[in-house]
C-alpha cells in the first residue's frame, strides 16, 4: 500500500472517530434529560449543589451505573505526531486518533554527488529503522533514515585511430591516472583532450566530478635523423636544376672558343660567319647570377669533410636520445669546427663553423659558417653560406621552388642580388624573378630587373638592363627557342626620359633572319652629318662603300625617327678556359625594324623601302610563330613587369640573406 493510500485511510478514520464523538456526547445529553423528566412526565428531584437537601438525586442503581458508564466510555482522544528529516529538522506533525496508524511520504532529491534513498522512519535521530509505524496510542516523534552514496560517473576514451582504451569509472570526486597510452602507426601519442578540437589539454590525475569524454592527440612520428640526412642533402640543390638544359651556359651550343666570338668589323665580315643566337643582356643577367650563387656552393664542398663528421657525431646523439626533440653541440679542433643541432616544434636547425681561416678566390681571407634551418610542416629547406661581413647567400628550397639571395663585395660597394623561380607542378612551366643592385655606400644604384618564363617551346625574358641610345630608357622582350636555347629576336619599348609621352616600339632581328644582306663593315661613326647621324657607328652592307641608309619617319618634312637600321648590339657566349667557365660578351650587328603602330606602317613597308632607298630586295626571313610570340610577350609581359620592378630593393635583400647564427 503506498503512501497516499495510507493517508486517505487515516484520514477517513479520523472523520469517523469525529462522528463517533458527537454520537456519545448526543446520548449523554439524552441521558441527563431522562434523569429529570419521569416516564409520565412528572419532574423528578434534583441533587443540589452541596449534595443534600430535599432535591438530592436518588443514587442509582448499580445496574443504572453500568449503564451510564457505557454511554461515556464512546469518546475518542487524539495525539501529535510529528515526523523529521534525516537532520532533525521538522517535516510536519499531524494529529491522529488513538489507534490509527501514521504514515507520512517523504524523499530526498539526488545531486552530482550524491544518490539518496529513503530507507523508513526511526523513533529517535540516526537510530533503527523501524518495520513499520506503530499505532497511535500518544503524542509520537519518528526521523527520516537515509541511505547515501557517491554517484558514479564514466570516463570514455576516444583514440582517434589509435588501439583502444578502456572507460574507467569511478566515484564522484575521485582521481584518476592516466590510463596507458594507446598506439597508432606512424604516429607517437601526445596526451589526451577534453575536446574533439583538441584544444583543452587534460590534467593527471583526474577528478572525476561527472561523465566525461576524452580525445587522443597525436604527432607523426619524428624522425630526426631522416630530417638532418634531408637538410643536409639540400646542400647539393642549384637553381640550374630549375632551367632547361639548351638555356644554361654549359650547353653545348653555347660553348665556344674566344677566338670564335671575336670580330674586327673593320673590314667586311660575312653574315654566315657570325655567330648569332646567344643569349641577350637580359637571360644573361640571370646566367651570371646564378653563376656567382655558385661560387658559394664550391665552399659547401669544402665543408664537406667537417659535415659528414658532425651529422655522424648528431646520429649518434639522436639514437641514444630518442625523443621528439633534440638540443645538442659539439666542438671538433682536430678538425677545426664547431657544430649545433636541434629541433623543436617542427623545425630542425643545424649550424657548422669553420674554426680556421681560408683563403677562397674572389673572397680572400674567410671562415665558412653554414646554416641550414629545415622547416618540416612546411617542407621547407634554407641554407645560409657566410664568408665575410659582405659575402653572403641564402637560399630557400621548397616543393617546387627555389630561391636565393646574395651579397658579394666590399663595405664600400657591393653588389646584391635575388633570385626566385617556380615550377607548375602540372603544367611544367617555370615562372622565375631577378633583381639586381649595385650599392655604394649603403645605396643602390643601377637597379636592374627581369622576369623569365619557360615552358615547352618559349622561353621570354622581359627585363630592363639593355644598352641603347644614350638619353633613352626602356623594356626589352627577349625570345628564345627551348630546344636549342638560341635567341630568336626581341622587341624593346624605348621612351626619350626626358619625354615619357615619345615611345619607340622596335623590334630587333639577327642579321642571319634578314634576306638580302650577306656582309657587313662596322666603324666609328664620322660623325660627316649623313643620314646615318642617329647611328652611334656606320654601317656598310655587301661590300658598299657608301654608308648604309635607313629609311625614315617624318612630320611636316623632318626626320623624327628611323624606321630600321643596322647597329651593334650585346651577345653572350660561353667557353672553357683552363677548365673554369668563362663568359664572351661580343657586340655583333642586328637589325632593328619599328613595328607598325596606329600611324605608321614601318614594319609592312620594309621591304619596299630597303628597296627604293638602299636597292637591296631584303625581307624578314624570321619564322613568323616566332613574330608572333615577340609580338604577344610584348604586348602582355612589359606591363607585368612595370607593375613589379620596384617591389624588391637593397634593404629588402639583405633582410632576407639575415646575419650569421
Amino acid at each position: 500500500m503506498d503512501d497516499v493510500t495510507i493517508r486517505i485511510l487515516a484520514e477517513s478514520k479520523r472523520q469517523k472517530g469525529k462522528a463517533k464523538m458527537k454520537k456519545a456526547i448526543l446520548f449523554g445529553c439524552m441521558g441527563a434529560a431522562l434523569a429529570l423528566t419521569s416516564c409520565g412526565g412528572t419532574t423528578l428531584p434534583v441533587a443540589s449543589s452541596d449534595g443534600g437537601g430535599s432535591n438530592s438525586a436518588t443514587p442509582l442503581s448499580e445496574s443504572e451505573s453500568e449503564q451510564g458508564s457505557d454511554s461515556f466510555s464512546s469518546v475518542v482522544t487524539s495525539y501529535q505526531i510529528s515526523f523529521y528529516d534525516e537532520a532533525g529538522v521538522l517535516l510536519t506533525k499531524e494529529s491522529y486518533e488513538e489507534g490509527e496508524v501514521p504514515a507520512y511520504a517523504y524523499s530526498k532529491a539526488d545531486t552530482q554527488e550524491w544518490d539518496y534513498t529513503f530507507l523508513g522512519w526511526s523513533a529517535s535521530l540516526n537510530g533503527d529503522v523501524l518495520p513499520s509505524l506503530p499505532a497511535v496510542s500518544g503524542d509520537a516523534s519518528y526521523y527520516a533514515v537515509i541511505e547515501e552514496t557517491k554517484q558514479q560517473y564514466t570516463i570514455t576514451f576516444l583514440t582517434n585511430g589509435g588501439s583502444e582504451v578502456s572507460p574507467i569509472k569511478a566515484d564522484y570526486g575521485s582521481q584518476i591516472e592516466k590510463p596507458d597510452d594507446p598506439l597508432k602507426d606512424g604516429y607517437r601519442f601526445i596526451g589526451w583532450a577534453e575536446d574533439a578540437e583538441l584544444t583543452e589539454t587534460v590534467s593527471w590525475p583526474y577528478t572525476i566530478l561527472g561523465n566525461a569524454t576524452f580525445y587522443a592527440a597525436y604527432n607523426e612520428k619524428v624522425d630526426i635523423k631522416a630530417y638532418l640526412s634531408t637538410l643536409v642533402g639540400a646542400l647539393g640543390q642549384d637553381p640550374f636544376s630549375y632551367i632547361p638544359d639548351s638555356m644554361r651556359p654549359t650547353n653545348s651550343s653555347k660553348i665556344v672558343s674566344e677566338a670564335d666570338v671575336t670580330y674586327d668589323f673593320s673590314s667586311f665580315v660575312g653574315v654566315s660567319s657570325i655567330h648569332y643566337g646567344g643569349y641577350g643582356e637580359q637571360w644573361n643577367m640571370v646566367i651570371h647570377n646564378i653563376i656567382q650563387s655558385e661560387r658559394f656552393y664550391a665552399v659547401l664542398g669544402l665543408c664537406e669533410t667537417a659535415t659528414t663528421a658532425s651529422v655522424a657525431v648528431f646520429n649518434n646523439y639522436l639514437d641514444s636520445n630518442v625523443s621528439d626533440t633534440a638540443d645538442h653541440s659539439i666542438a671538433d679542433s682536430d678538425k677545426n669546427y664547431s657544430a649545433s643541432l636541434r629541433f623543436a616544434d617542427g623545425v630542425l636547425s643545424y649550424t657548422l663553423t669553420m674554426t680556421t681561416g681560408w683563403n677562397l678566390p674572389f673572397f680572400g681571407e674567410v671562415k665558412p659558417q653554414i646554416d641550414m634551418v629545415f622547416d618540416v610542416a612546411k617542407n621547407e629547406k634554407s641554407v645560409r653560406i657566410n664568408l665575410t661581413d659582405t659575402n653572403a647567400l641564402k637560399y630557400v628550397i621548397g616543393d617546387n621552388s627555389y630561391e636565393f639571395a646574395l651579397e658579394y663585395g666590399v663595405e664600400a660597394g657591393s653588389r646584391k642580388a635575388t633570385f626566385s623561380v617556380t615550377r607548375d607542378s602540372e603544367t611544367g612551366e617555370v615562372d622565375g624573378h631577378i633583381y639586381e643592385f649595385v650599392q655604394l655606400k649603403g645605396k643602390d644604384l643601377v637597379p636592374s630587373c627581369a622576369d623569365f618564363y619557360i615552358g615547352d617551346a618559349y622561353a621570354s625574358v622581359v627585363g630592363n638592363k639593355a644598352s641603347g641610345i644614350i638619353g633613352f630608357s626602356g623594356y626589352i622582350n627577349e625570345l628564345y627557342s627551348v630546344s636549342d636555347g638560341k635567341l630568336r629576336g626581341y622587341k624593346i619599348r624605348e621612351m626619350i626620359k626626358s619625354v615619357t609621352t615619345l615611345t619607340y616600339n622596335t623590334l630587333w632581328f639577327n642579321l642571319n633572319d634578314i634576306s638580302g644582306i650577306a656582309s657587313t663593315k662596322v666603324l666609328a661613326s664620322s660623325g660627316d652629318g649623313t643620314d646615318s647621324s642617329f647611328n652611334p657607328n656606320d654601317v656598310y652592307v655587301n661590300g658598299s662603300s657608301s654608308v648604309f641608309t635607313p629609311a625614315y619617319n617624318t612630320k611636316l618634312g623632318i626626320k623624327t625617327s628611323r624606321k630600321y637600321d643596322i647597329e651593334l648590339r650585346k651577345q653572350y657566349w660561353y667557353g672553357y678556359q683552363d677548365e673554369d667557365l668563362c663568359e664572351y660578351e661580343t657586340d655583333i650587328p642586328m637589325m632593328f625594324i619599328q613595328d607598325d603602330n596606329d600611324k605608321d606602317t614601318n614594319y609592312s613597308d620594309f621591304s619596299s623601302d630597303m628597296k627604293s632607298v638602299s636597292g637591296i630586295n631584303s625581307s624578314v626571313t624570321l619564322s613568323s610563330s616566332y613574330l608572333t610570340k615577340i609580338r604577344a610577350d610584348y604586348n602582355t609581359l612589359i606591363d607585368v613587369f612595370v607593375a613589379n620592378k620596384d617591389s624588391i630593393t637593397g634593404d629588402i635583400i639583405t633582410q632576407f640573406i639575415g646575419n650569421a647564427a
